[in-house]
């Protein structure tokens, strides 16, 4: 949402909006010239007229939020419309993929940038290189990372995509994940030119493959840096990614995929890819004494991910998970590989779930997920500090896609 409210900011449209929490995102919107309300009090609506004013929501807002019952007789559309008709006119670039879409998003709009393309992005997350999810280019091509909650993605009509991965995630939209899979077809169809993934999908590229025509080869692991091979239509590219985890050189090696359709050289993909200083809140070091790493992972695959780079380049070392389960429907479908994840750290310390948009599950509590994590234990946030101090942990890991990003600076002062 704030990618598309920076949008018309910075073309000079006003813009009105409501939000659950203040952030330092909203803070920063506020700064760029967006008027926000954090509560239901229609009276400090601006008065823009109706026939003046489009309404973007998005369906992670709660179904009788006043603010909808407000603009009943406005123009209202989701956000995905609304990102559907901010780049469908483009030469559109679209990655989609439960895991992974906002870094090989991110990762090929900087590398268009880095190559002097000028593209417009719209990013789910805050690039480290720039500070923000949105850039305005005068160039042809726009990113989008294209979102499968909701089906939001059905509103793209891409020129190309790449899809990451496809694992079960959001049964509450979808309800089994063979109509998860065939939404991601369906998608896919509405593409006109090619698409690339290493997924079973059908009519796409494959990109991990021996023979494939853009891959990565000679992959070594160096202090936190990836160094590989970048295979490009048989010319070799040797580069490197800061950023730990080999599934992040698959990402780049899709992102090289459609850049590389995008005109861009090997040898420009190559060098922007290791200039790429990642995302914030994916795998974000916060400090080295002890370690303290934000992640944004909020499913089971992603934490395997994480903890898989966690042991690597920490295998000697005594971790401390703190988890904020995401979602009562996430924390109920995925109950028992959270379960197992959660158990292979030294010490797991899990925060109430972060509801969003849901309301509470009976049965579905923090404590009945902790029930069967080996060193698990429940924790509040005001307790948290405390006890990670008298766990002494040599890595600090904060994961989660709620609001424990605000816990990050209170425990970095109290623990360095």
């Amino acid at each position: 949402m704030s990618s598309i409210a920076r949008h018309y900011l910075s073309i000079g449209t006003p813009v009105f909006g409501y939000d659950k929490v203040p952030s330092s995102l909203t803070d920063e919107l506020i700064q760029e010239g967006a008027q926000i309300t954090f509560d239901e009090d229609t009276t400090v609506y601006p008065g823009w007229a109706a026939e003046e004013t489009t309404v973007i929501f998005t369906p992670a807002i709660p179904e009788r939020l006043k603010w909808l019952e407000f603009f009943a007789d406005f123009t209202i559309i989701k956000r995905a419309e609304a990102l559907g008709l901010l780049s469908n006119h483009k030469r559109c670039l679209a990655v989609a993929g439960t895991h992974g879409k906002t870094s090989t998003s991110a990762m090929l709009l900087h590398i268009l940038t880095e190559a002097g393309e000028d593209p417009t992005g719209f990013i789910g997350g805050i690039m480290t290189d720039t500070g923000t999810n949105y850039r305005l280019g005068r160039g042809p091509w726009v990113v989008v990372e294209a979102d499968e909650f909701d089906r939001s993605f059905m509103h793209l009509r891409p020129e190309a995509a790449a899809v990451t991965t496809i694992d079960a995630d959001h049964l509450d939209v979808y309800g089994s994940s063979r109509e998860l899979r065939k939404t991601f077809e369906a998608f896919l169809s509405q593409v006109s030119g090619p698409t690339f993934t290493a997924t079973s999908l059908s009519n796409t590229h494959r990109v991990h493959t021996p023979e494939a025509p853009i891959r990565a080869e000679d992959i070594q692991p160096d202090d936190g840096v990836y160094i590989f091979n970048l295979i490009i239509d048989g010319e070799k590219h040797r580069t490197r990614l800061r950023m730990p985890g080999a599934h992040n050189v698959y990402n780049a090696v899709l992102a090289a995929s459609l850049a590389n359709y995008a005109g861009i050289s090997g040898q420009s993909i190559a060098r922007a890819l290791s200039s790429f200083r990642g995302i914030k809140r994916r795998f974000e070091f916060h400090s080295n004494k002890p370690v303290i790493i934000e992640d944004y992972a909020h499913h089971p695959t992603e934490l395997n991910a994480l903890l898989t780079s966690i042991e690597e380049l920490y295998p000697s070392k005594k971790t401390t998970l703190v988890f904020q389960p995401h979602l009562y429907t996430r924390t109920r479908d995925f109950m028992e590989a959270f379960q197992k994840e959660l158990s292979k750290t030294a010490h797991t310390l899990i925060l109430p779930i972060y509801p969003a948009r849901e309301k509470p599950i009976p049965g579905i509590t923090t404590s009945a997920l902790a029930k069967n994590i080996e060193r698990g234990e429940v924790i509040s946030k005001e307790a948290l500090a405390k006890r990670v101090k008298e766990l002494k942990p040599d890595v600090l890991l904060l994961v989660g896609a709620g609001d424990i990003g605000d816990l990050v600076a209170s425990l970095k002062e109290e623990l360095t």
